[in-house]
């Protein structure tokens, strides 16, 4: 995480240098007595408690900000869009909500160091007992399934096949010419491989005993790489839920937030989602089947689910895609993000933001 947070430091550091060096830097006027801090409810970064009082992640990281560099705010509720455009119009002299570090963004505003690093998620209705049995079935008997159940046949065929060749004259009493003969050169192959062991055939032949010999030792492996593949498989089926890629995202109906990280992410990759006005009628929405999944940020995502008591009707998908740098918005070349980054890195390399972190069950990717 320390390196993350340096590596952007730097970054923003050589743009901000450049801008000045070709004379693009906007001078800004000085701040006023209180500054106006844009916020959007955004559990578990921001929101408000029974007694209608702001908490949060980004609200207790603010006030410490506040209190160690002496500034006097009050807080402005407004819409993400609304956050964006006030930034960029200096309505508003900060946002502490978790903006996430955009390209589009970074050339319309400016940010603080990154506080936080998340990804975007997938949310999905829980599967039914019956259609989750059904799911596991069709993934167990795929085209990859078969293709490997067939290669296995002809290797069995194949060996059963030599081991003929050698024991037809020698052993025919146990594998005699034609068909039949053939037939059992690949029920020995067969056994053996399984290690059945009926003993009901054995070649006795040299050449019959060296391609025993030298299928048993190939059995062994290939059994062992054949059941591990597929319970491999399986379990990684079964654990991954419906969606793995951004290319099955596509062939679903998909809902994000307007105007999210999320949201930009997906149209950029050509993802069609249906935008909503904030988290919770998107959740609203997919419970109730309107869309097939829904994809946001996945702290605010998982905070929302377990708190709108949706976890027996939505689950949060392993897939996982779109890292995100979380920071503090800021007016383009404000002279607050000088002031900010030293402590902000500080607290945020400190035990008390580890401490806070878990109070919110949050642990960063």
């Amino acid at each position: 995480m320390g390196n993350k947070k340096l590596y952007f430091a730097l970054a923003l550091s050589l743009v901000m240098a450049i801008c000045r060096a070709s004379g693009q830097e906007v001078a800004q006027p000085p701040l006023p007595d209180t500054l106006v801090v844009g916020i959007k409810e955004a559990p578990p970064f921001i929101y408000r408690d029974e007694a209608g009082q702001l908490q949060g992640i980004s609200i207790w990281l603010w006030e410490q900000l506040a209190e160690e560099l002496g500034y006097a705010y009050r807080y402005r509720e407004m819409s993400l869009e609304e956050v964006l455009s006030g930034l960029e119009g200096d309505n508003i002299h900060l946002s502490i909500n978790p903006l996430t570090v955009t390209s589009d963004r970074i050339e319309r505003i400016g940010f603080t160091q990154p506080f936080f690093v998340s990804n975007s998620a997938v949310a999905a209705p829980k599967a039914s007992e019956l259609s989750a049995g059904l799911a596991f079935l069709r993934k167990f008997f795929s085209l990859n399934f078969l293709k490997a159940v067939l290669l296995l046949f002809l290797v069995i065929f194949a060996f059963g096949f030599v081991a003929w060749l050698f024991e037809r004259h020698r052993n025919p009493e146990e594998f005699p010419g034609g068909w039949r003969g053939l037939w059992e050169g690949i029920w020995w192959s067969a056994v053996t491989m399984t290690t059945v062991g009926y003993g009901d055939k054995s070649p006795r032949s040299a050449g019959g005993r060296i391609v025993g010999l030298v299928w048993m030792f190939t059995a062994i492996i290939i059994i062992s790489g054949f059941t591990a593949s597929i319970t491999s498989s399986l379990t990684v089926n079964q654990l991954g839920g419906s969606v793995g890629s951004l290319s099955e995202l596509r062939e679903l109906d998909v809902g994000s937030v307007a105007a999210s990280a999320s949201e930009s992410f997906l149209r950029n990759n050509f993802v069609n989602a249906r935008p909503y006005l904030n988290l919770e009628s998107g959740l609203k929405a997919l419970n109730n089947r309107e869309v097939e999944t829904f994809v946001y940020d996945e702290p605010i995502l998982r905070y929302a689910i377990l708190h709108d008591s949706l976890t027996e009707q939505v689950e949060v998908l392993p897939f996982r895609f779109n890292p995100q740098y979380y920071s503090f918005g800021l007016p383009k070349y404000s002279p607050l993000a000088k002031q900010l980054n030293p402590p902000l890195l500080r607290i945020t390399e400190s035990n008390r933001w580890k401490v806070i972190l878990s109070e919110y069950e949050l642990r960063e990717f």
